[in-house]
C-alpha cells in the first residue's frame, strides 16, 4: 500500500481536526482543508471551500502526489440532523465517498464512534452506523472513536471539564462505561490507520473500559485536584432538566443528544484493535499528568500547602518551585484536596496523616523543606521572642489534641 503523503481533512478546525492536522504537519505530511473557513488552523494551511452536501471538489487533489498517495479524512458531522428523514450527514458523506472513489484517492478514512449501532439511543449514533455502511470497498476505513480527553477543552471534552470543576456533579448512568483515549492518541491512530492495510470498523478507544463516575472524578482530580461528589439522577429527569435549561433565553445550552448517547454507550472490544493498528494508549489517569490544567493544579496544591506551612501566602516563586521540585523526576498527579481545606488551609491539620509515607505527608515535607529554606520562611519562621513562642506551643498543642482522634480516625479506616 503507498504512503500518504497528503491530507484532505473535512472537519479540520474541531477538536479531533485540529490535533489531527497538528500530528500530520509534525511528520512531514501536507494537509488540505476542506471548510468554509481557516478559524482554529495553522497559518497558511491549504483550505478549499466545501460544505457537507456539496461534491468533493477535484481542487483538493495535490497535483505533485499520485492520487493513491493521498487520502480523505472526514471528521466533519452536521448536529442539525434530528428528525426522522433528515438525512443529510449519510448523503453528504455519500458524496464525499463517491468522489474520492472517482480520483483514485488511496484511502478513506470515516471518523465514527463508539456509540455507532443500528438501536442507539440517540439520532448521532444510528446516523454514525448508517455512514459506515457505505465504507465496504478496498482501502476504506471506518474507526470507531472512543471518549476523547485532552488538549483545548472543547466539544465534549470541554462539557466534562466543566462539569468537573463542580463541587456536586449530577450525572446520568455514572455507572455507563465509556472508553477514554487522549486527543494526541487519536491523531496517532488516524495517521496509522492510513498507512496500515486495515479496513472495515475499527475501535479506536481505550482497552479498559472505565464507568463514566470514574472519569468525571479523574477529570476532577487531575485538572482541578478536587473530589466531587456525584449525584446519579434518572435520564428522564435529566432531559426535562435539559428542556427547560433550553428555553431559557441566553441561557446554558445542554445537547439532548449527548446526555442521550451517553446514558446508551455500551463498551466495544479495541484492544486487538489497538495492537494492529500499533498504537498504545495511556490509561486516563496517565494522559491527564502532561495537560496545562494539571499543571496549574499543582500550582493550586503547592500555594495551599505552602500556605499551611507558612501561615501565610506563599509568593508565585515560592509556589513554581514546588511544582519544579515535585516534577523533577516525572509528571505527578495533583491531590484530591477537600474544598474546606482549599478555602482554609490551616485546617489541613486536620487531615495530615500520622503516616509519614502518605502522599500527603511527603508532600507536606517537600512544601515544608521549601519554606524553610525560602527567605519568607527564614523571616516567618524564625525564632520569635519567648512568650509568642509558648503561646504558639500551647496553641500547636491543643489544637494537635483536639485533631488527634480525626486523624487517628482516618489512619484506621484506610
Amino acid at each position: 500500500m503507498a504512503e500518504i503523503r497528503h491530507l484532505i481533512v473535512t472537519g479540520a478546525s474541531g477538536y479531533v481536526g485540529r490535533g489531527l492536522v497538528a500530528a500530520a504537519l509534525a511528520e512531514g505530511r501536507a494537509v488540505t482543508a476542506l471548510g468554509r473557513g481557516a478559524r482554529g488552523l495553522p497559518a497558511g494551511l491549504r483550505v478549499v471551500p466545501w460544505s457537507l452536501g456539496d461534491p468533493l471538489p477535484p481542487a483538493c487533489l495535490d497535483p505533485a502526489l499520485p492520487p493513491d498517495h493521498q487520502a480523505l479524512v472526514h471528521l466533519a458531522h452536521d448536529w442539525r440532523e434530528r428528525a426522522p428523514g433528515d438525512d443529510r450527514n449519510r448523503v453528504g458523506t455519500r458524496l464525499l465517498r463517491d468522489g474520492a472513489r472517482a480520483l483514485g484517492l488511496g484511502r478513506i478514512v470515516f471518523a465514527s464512534s463508539q456509540s455507532a449501532r443500528p438501536d442507539a439511543p440517540n439520532a448521532y449514533g444510528r446516523v454514525k452506523w448508517a455512514i459506515e455502511q457505505l465504507f465496504d470497498g478496498p482501502g476504506e476505513l471506518s474507526l470507531r472513536i472512543g471518549l476523547v480527553y485532552g488538549g483545548p477543552p472543547m466539544a465534549m471534552y470541554g462539557l466534562l471539564r466543566r462539569l468537573a470543576r463542580l463541587p456536586v456533579i449530577p450525572m446520568v448512568a455514572p455507572g455507563t462505561r465509556v472508553q477514554p483515549i487522549h486527543r494526541t492518541e487519536v491523531a496517532r491512530g488516524v495517521l496509522l490507520g492510513l498507512d496500515g492495510p486495515l479496513r472495515g470498523a475499527v475501535g479506536l478507544a481505550g482497552p479498559v473500559p472505565v464507568t463514566f463516575g470514574a472519569v468525571l472524578t479523574a477529570l476532577a482530580v487531575g485538572t482541578g485536584g478536587r473530589q466531587p461528589i456525584i449525584v446519579p439522577i434518572p435520564l428522564r429527569l435529566a432531559l426535562l432538566g435539559c428542556a427547560a435549561l433550553n428555553a431559557i433565553p441566553f441561557g446554558p445550552r445542554i445537547d439532548r443528544e449527548r446526555i442521550l448517547g451517553l446514558a446508551g454507550t455500551r463498551p466495544m472490544p479495541s484492544a486487538a484493535d489497538l495492537a494492529r493498528l500499533g498504537l498504545p494508549v495511556r490509561p486516563l489517569a496517565d494522559g491527564l499528568l502532561g495537560e496545562p490544567a494539571a499543571r496549574r493544579a499543582l500550582l493550586e496544591e503547592g500555594r495551599i500547602l505552602e500556605r499551611y506551612v507558612l501561615r501565610a501566602r506563599p509568593g508565585g516563586a515560592l509556589v513554581r518551585r514546588y511544582v519544579r521540585a515535585l516534577t523533577r523526576d516525572g509528571a505527578v498527579a495533583p491531590l484530591a484536596l477537600p474544598l474546606p481545606v482549599r478555602a482554609a488551609p490551616g485546617l489541613l491539620r486536620v487531615i495530615e496523616p500520622l503516616d509519614r509515607n502518605a502522599p500527603l505527608a511527603r508532600r507536606l515535607a517537600l512544601a515544608t523543606r521549601l519554606v524553610e529554606a525560602s527567605p519568607a520562611g527564614e523571616a516567618a519562621l524564625g525564632r520569635p521572642g519567648r512568650a509568642r513562642r509558648l503561646a504558639g506551643l500551647a496553641a500547636d498543642g491543643a489544637f494537635e489534641i483536639l485533631a488527634m482522634p480525626v486523624r487517628a480516625t482516618r489512619a484506621l479506616l484506610r
